[in-house]
This record gives structure tokens, C-alpha cells and sequence, in this order.
């Protein structure tokens, strides 16, 4: 490994693992090792870990790690140097990849498993999960510097596949042999024969954690004597599986080693001791001071320990570290936390749970009461001041006091009922989504039911589509919304119905899902018209014209959105344009289908939106957004290239500011459009890099139709032919794929423009087959608003 840190190519590393085979050691055992040479001249070196080290499956992500991670930096430098730490979780990583550009550091992160989907499901297979950090590893890739960056996991980072091999390096732990092994109970105390301590390293076949623990038992009970190993044979091996298999998660045949081990250490624990290891199980991270004390005062389960002395503690506490079930204190003179190894917590947290019950829910009762109770204000402002609240709702949750965590905590605390404080001021998706996850203890398909309505349900369902929708987790955003629409038809609740069926269609149409959205439009009109409200109708229409224009059948969207647009007016009872995003999705097909007389009507809606906004005083909004984008598109059309360029700067700049990630390619796209129009090729690429990292990250097939296509036209105004004639192949496999046959002629407008480049056929086919190809499919559909290019194209041919 120092091989590589110390090799200017080589920039990151990662170790990968099953739990308990020696990440976390071999670590520490370099860093210990590198210290000497003064690391090499890193100047910061920071560690972190991610492991949710808890019995119960908790939601972790990466927003402590950054605000840790910067604040440590910012120790490092004069007050008039700080870095301004943005509130965009996306943003912070990308500015925490210039910050590791600027200045050598050591960056240790431990434990990304919870970060990754596990590599059993074959759509993600072990992707990060995590956006921050998937786009932190991304920018990482992107910026050369003279920092490091070492990762450990149970298991390989799919990311890494698109580093080149050079720029990182990846070790796979294995088991020990047991020569290695024998000697690692030797180093503990274990006596006796070599082949007796190589028969028990055999026995757990070599892994690491499991050899420690018993190596720590034997020589603590049994004096090291290797005979008594044949007592662990009253012990089995947990079968993968089943209800008692702690490791289950993992799929990990050689942590369930460990598992016999601590069966065995369970059996010779004094009341005391098995109590404390229990309640370390009640956490996903170290027990503190003021937990512990709260905890032994407070929780039933606790009784036993409430009378221990301060001698007494001082000895269970050493004698749980000559076992290796209590870490050490790293240091301290006195002890500031608790912790002990993952796997240890969970095994405890796990027995404490089978076994006592009720007293396992009282003990994460208490803990809800000390959460709620610890920050100073009622509605905390900040953040870190907002913590104590989200590790409320998940202990909360696994008190089953879903109601409570619901009500009290999470919607009247943390979002502020209808201001969603949270999210709007401090864009906390990833907490929310943490503080959520507790009430979905199956998976994201359905939430609990005890103690919550159907209504509760469906808005959990939601709450939860939104947070993940807004951190880019598209696919996972997907069986929620189903879930959500079905509970809402199941209770004939048809306005919750429309408005579920309009967010599934959405969500299907970025994905590239383009019949499917189409289907799911259609029922939403039909649960409009039973909710027999005239604003749902109106939704309802207006999304079905949209996917409608996606698919390329222009006039018949066109007749919908008019039918939105007279429900409106019936609703409103006055003339008057479709507002807000849905008249801006009305403007897009209207610049789609436009001659050169009909800009002024376009204008003119897309002025009264902003109005709109200005008069109300509205914060940023998408629909605002929209509005910039639609007068840009205006003026890059007639010329006015100053004023185009104003408008779509304000439009991105308002869509950054609205969060709303499933929108924001289309702008980048179109400004990038704009720019090659006017030859600005740097500008251009720096946009659709800024689309492409979005698209890739959140799997939006649909945009990535239009970056193909612009790209495909940037890689020919750079002479690279090759990459523009693979644009051409793969866009036009994923029209065929998406249905996204509003882009049809356009792509045949670009292969035009490939054979112009080459000079050759493309496919067999020359400039002039494409022209004309699509120049019939403009005429057929009235994609009027694409005439200009194709007589631009054609021109050029001629």
C-alpha cells in the first residue's frame, strides 16, 4: 500500500472485506507505520467511518462526514481563508474534491458498505447509493492533485470501473492461513501446540475477528488453554437465512464464525456485563457519557447495572477489553465513549431484542425522550442543532411509537408542518430521508402500519418518494410512488389518486419509460374526472399532453394541453394562460411547433409567469425557471444572442436554487445547445458535463437522448468523428428503447451532419437520405420549431 501512496499516479486505494477479516486493523497498522515518515508530506490527514454498527437496519449517508470533514479543514486555516461550506449536498462534494486538488491530504474512509446497494440486486449491483459520494468519487476521478484516498468495504466499488487502472489500487483481504492464524493466537495468550492452534484457526477457517474473540476467551477463562476449544463445538454455525442469522445482511459465511464465538462468550457473561454489551446494541454508532447515564437511570433492561460503583465499573470495563467485546480508550484518560466492534454490536443488539422484548422497546423509548429533550430550542435552526431531533424519530420508530416519532418529532419539529423547514432552508434531504427510513423497517415498498392512518401511510410514501427523488435516487424513488398510487385507489381517495399517478408519470418519463408514463397519464385523467375537480382534470391533462409530445405525437398533445387550459379558465372563471410549470410544459410544445409568427404568444406567456412570481414575492421556484427557459429558447431562435444568454443564465440560476435535480439537465442541455450555436465550445462541453454527471448518476434516460445528440454535435465541431458516430448508434438504439421519438428528426438531422463531416455514408446511407428522412417526419408531426436547423443542415450540404 505504500507503494502506492507514495506513487504519484496513484491516487486512491481501497480494501475490501468481509466483516471482521482486518480492514479496520490493517488500517491502523499503516497509518501507524506512515506516521513515522510523516505521511509522506500530507499535510491533513482525517479519518471517518460510515458503518452502521447497529442491531436494527438504519439509514446512513454521508452529510456528517462532510460537515465533519470540513470543519476540519477549516481549523487548518486563517480566519479570512475559510471555505464557505455550501448547503447542497451535491455541492459540497465537488467542493470538497477542489479542496483535496488545492492542498496534499490523507483522506480515510471506512466502511462504505451502507452507502453501496448491496451487490445482490442486479439493477445497481453495489453501486453507491450515496450521491454526495458517488459524485465525490466522480470529481475525485476528475481532479488531478497530490492527495489520497483510501476506502474500505465489504464489497468492490463499482465506480472504480471507470478509473484508469494507474489511478487506484484495490487489495482483497482474505481469510489467514492457518499457520498465521495459529501464530495470531499465540500472540493472545493461547498456549499448547502449534497444531492445536492451527486446528482452531481451521475450525473458524481463518477469520481474523473470530480467532481474536476466542483467542481472548481462552486466555481469559481457560488460562490459553487450546483444549477447551472442543467447547465450542456446542455452539453451531448460524445457517444463512434463518431468523437467528445476525450476519444475514451481509451474506457472510466467515462473520457467522464469529457468531458461535460470541454464543460461547454470551454463556460465561456475568448479568452485569451481558446487560451493557445489550444496550451498546441499542446504537448505530459509540454510546456517549450522557446516553449512558440517561440509559442505566431510566431503562428497564438497565436495572442490574444502577448499583454498580465506580470500581466496579472500572473492572467490567477492562475485563470486557481483555476479552475484546469493549474497544479501548483510545488514549483518554478517562473514558468518553463506548464502542465496540460491528459485529459485537449487533449480535447483542440482537439477543437484547429476541429475547426482551418489551424491555428492548422501553430502553429506545428512553432514548426517544433524551433526543427530544436535548437540543435547547423547541424548533431547532441549524442542522447539527436539528440532530438530537432525527435520532428521536428513528428511536422512536423502533420503540413503536410510530405516531408519536411522526406527529411530535419529525412533521411538527423537523419539517414545521407545511413549511418544511428541513428541506427548504436547510435542504436536509439525506437527514429526512435517515429520520424516514425508520418507519419503512421491510424496505422503501411499505411503510409501518401501528398506530398510523392509511392517509399517514400514503404521506410517509411520499415524503419519502420526495426526499429520494430530490437526492437523484430516481429508481428507488419508483416502487413508492406505485405503492403510493395503489393505497390511494384502494381507499377511493381520487384526488390524492390524480395527483400520485401525475408524480409516477413524471418520474416514469425521466427514466425513459415513455409507455408506461403514457399509461399512467391516461388513468390519472380518469381519477380526475372521479375526484370532479377541474384543477386535477386540468393536471392531469396537461401530463399526458406532456408525455404525449416525448413521444413525438405533437398534435394530439397539443389538443390536451388547450383542454388544460380551458379547465382552468372554467376554474378560474376568467381568461387566462395554464400557469406555473404546467403552462411552461404548454410553451415547450409551443416552441416545438412554432412558426416564426408565433413567438409573440410564446413570449407572452412566458413573461406572465414571471410575473407572477414577482408579484407574489415567490422564492425560486421551477415554474420560474421554466418561464427564463422558455423567453431563452425565444431569443436564441430570433437572434437576439445577448438577451438569450441572460435569460438562460437566470434560468439555471433559478433551478439550482429550486433543487430540482430531475429538471435541472434540460437547462444545462439547452444553454449547451445555445452555446454551440454560437461556436463557444469550452462553455458548451463545461454544460454538458455539468447534465451528463446528473443524468449518469440519477439513470435519466430520457436526457440522455438530448445529450447524445448535442454531444454527438460538439464531438463534430472537435473533429472527434469517432465519438459522434457512437452518439448517433447508442441515441438511436435508446429512441427505439424509450420512445422518445420527438427526437427523430433531429437525429437524422445528425447524421446528416456526420456524413458532411466524413464525407462518407453513414450506414450505408448519404447526407441527402437524411435530410429528407427528416425533413418528412418535421412535416408529418409539425415539429415546425426544428425547420431552422434542417435549413441550416441543408444548406451547409448543398
Amino acid at each position: 500500500m505504500t507503494t502506492a501512496f507514495t506513487n504519484a499516479k496513484t491516487r486512491l486505494a481501497i480494501i475490501v472485506a468481509v466483516g471482521g477479516i482486518g480492514k479496520s486493523a490493517l488500517t491502523d497498522e499503516w497509518l501507524q507505520h506512515i506516521a513515522q515518515e510523516n505521511y509522506y508530506g500530507k499535510t491533513h490527514v482525517f479519518g471517518w467511518s460510515f458503518y452502521s454498527q447497529g442491531s436494527h437496519n438504519t439509514f446512513t449517508n454521508s452529510q456528517p462526514f462532510f460537515s465533519a470533514f470540513f470543519d476540519f479543514l477549516n481549523k487548518h486555516r486563517p480566519k479570512d481563508d475559510l471555505i464557505a461550506i455550501p448547503k447542497d449536498e451535491i455541492e459540497k462534494a465537488r467542493v470538497l474534491a477542489t479542496c483535496l486538488q488545492q492542498q496534499p491530504c490523507l483522506l480515510v474512509l471506512d466502511g462504505l458498505e451502507p452507502l453501496q446497494y448491496a451487490q445482490n440486486l442486479s439493477a445497481m449491483n453495489g453501486e453507491l447509493q450515496d450521491s454526495a459520494l458517488k459524485e465525490f468519487i466522480a470529481c475525485f476521478r476528475r481532479t488531478a492533485g497530490k492527495s489520497f484516498v483510501l476506502l474500505s468495504s465489504r464489497q468492490a466499488l463499482v465506480e472504480l470501473k471507470k478509473w484508469q487502472p494507474e489511478h487506484y489500487l484495490s487489495l482483497d483481504l482474505q481469510t489467514l492461513p492457518h499457520q498465521e492464524g495459529a501464530e495470531l493466537l499465540q500472540s493472545l495468550g493461547v498456549t499448547g501446540k502449534a497444531a492445536e492452534r492451527q486446528a482452531i484457526s481451521h475450525d473458524l477457517n481463518g477469520h481474523a475477528l473470530s480467532l481474536v474473540l476466542f483467542g481472548h476467551l481462552l486466555t481469559e477463562h481457560h488460562d490459553g488453554d487450546p483444549r477447551y476449544a472442543k467447547e465450542l463445538d456446542r455452539f453451531p454455525l448460524y445457517e444463512s437465512g434463518t431468523e437467528g442469522d445476525f450476519s444475514n445482511s451481509d451474506a457472510e459465511k466467515d462473520s457467522r464464525h464469529a457468531l458461535r464465538v460470541l454464543d460461547y462468550y454470551d454463556s460465561l457473561q456475568d448479568a452485569a456485563s451481558r446487560c451493557f454489551l445489550q444496550l451498546l446494541g441499542l446504537f448505530d454508532r459509540p454510546m456517549n457519557a450522557a446516553e449512558k447515564a440517561f440509559l442505566i437511570a431510566n431503562a428497564k433492561h438497565a436495572e442490574p447495572l444502577r448499583a454498580l460503583t465506580d470500581s466496579v465499573w472500572k473492572k467490567l470495563e477492562q475485563r470486557l477489553e481483555n476479552c475484546g467485546l469493549l474497544l479501548g480508550k483510545k488514549g483518554c484518560v478517562s473514558r468518553l465513549e463506548w464502542d465496540t466492534h460491528p459485529i459485537i454490536r449487533s449480535y447483542f443488539g440482537q439477543k437484547f431484542k429476541e429475547n426482551y422484548q418489551e424491555e428492548f422497546r422501553q430502553a429506545h423509548y428512553v432514548l426517544f425522550d433524551f433526543y427530544q429533550k436535548l437540543p435547547e430550542k423547541e424548533f431547532p435552526d441549524t442542522l447539527d442543532e436539528m440532530l438530537p431531533l432525527y435520532r428521536a424519530v428513528v428511536h422512536g420508530c423502533l420503540a413503536e411509537e410510530y405516531k408519536k416519532a411522526r406527529e411530535d418529532v419529525y412533521l411538527k419539529r423537523i419539517l414545521r408542518e407545511k413549511e418544511a423547514y428541513s428541506t427548504n432552508t436547510l435542504n436536509a434531504y439525506n437527514q429526512d430521508l435517515i429520520a424516514l427510513s425508520a418507519f419503512f423497517p421491510q424496505g422503501w415498498n411499505q411503510p409501518v402500519s401501528m398506530g398510523l392512518t392509511e392517509a399517514n401511510q400514503e404521506w410517509l410514501l411520499a415524503e419519502a418518494s420526495f426526499c429520494l427523488m430530490s437526492l437523484g435516487r430516481l429508481t428507488d424513488a419508483l416502487d413508492l410512488r406505485k405503492t403510493d398510487l395503489e393505497s390511494a385507489k384502494k381507499r377511493e381517495q381520487w384526488s390524492s389518486a390524480t395527483s400520485s399517478a401525475i408524480n409516477l408519470s413524471d418520474l416514469l418519463l425521466f427514466l425513459g419509460k415513455l409507455n408506461a408514463s403514457k399509461a399512467v397519464a391516461e388513468d390519472a385523467i380518469t381519477f380526475a374526472f372521479k375526484s370532479a375537480n377541474k384543477l386535477n382534470q386540468r393536471a392531469a391533462y396537461v401530463q399526458f399532453a406532456t408525455v404525449l409530445h416525448c413521444l413525438g405525437e405533437l398534435e394530439i398533445a397539443k389538443q390536451n394541453f388547450v383542454q388544460a387550459e380551458h379547465l382552468e379558465q372554467e376554474a378560474y372563471q376568467q381568461p387566462c394562460f395554464l400557469n406555473s410549470t404546467l403552462g411552461a410544459r404548454f410553451c415547450a410544445l409551443l416552441l416545438d411547433t412554432a412558426n416564426n409568427q408565433d413567438f409573440e404568444e410564446i413570449y407572452a406567456r412566458g413573461e406572465n409567469g414571471i410575473n407572477i412570481f414577482i408579484l407574489e414575492e415567490k422564492k425560486h421556484s421551477l415554474s420560474t425557471a421554466l418561464d427564463y427557459l422558455t423567453l431563452a429558447r425565444i431569443y436564441q431562435i430570433v437572434q437576439n444572442i445577448q438577451e438569450a444568454k441572460e435569460k438562460f443564465d437566470l434560468a439555471i440560476a433559478e433551478i439550482r436554487e429550486a433543487k430540482k435535480i430531475e429538471f435541472t439537465p434540460l437547462f444545462y442541455l439547452y444553454r449547451a445547445d445555445f452555446y454551440l450555436t454560437q461556436n463557444q465550445l469550452d462553455p458548451a462541453l463545461a454544460d454538458l458535463n455539468s447534465a451528463y454527471e446528473i443524468i449518469e448518476r440519477c439513470g435519466m434516460k430520457l436526457y440522455l437522448v438530448d445529450y447524445l445528440l448535442i454531444h454527438g454535435r460538439y464531438s463534430l465541431a472537435t473533429a472527434d468523428l469517432a465519438t459522434a458516430v457512437s452518439h448517433y448508434d447508442e441515441a438511436k438504439e435508446l429512441i427505439e428503447e424509450t420512445g422518445y421519438h420527438l427526437r427523430d428528426a433531429e437525429l437524422d438531422l445528425f447524421a446528416a451532419q456526420i456524413c458532411q463531416y466524413t464525407h462518407q455514408d453513414l450506414h450505408t446511407q448519404n447526407a441527402d437520405f437524411y435530410l429528407q428522412k427528416a425533413k418528412n417526419r418535421i412535416e408529418d408531426i409539425g415539429q415546425w420549431g426544428l425547420m431552422p436547423r434542417w435549413e441550416h443542415v441543408a444548406q451547409a450540404n448543398s
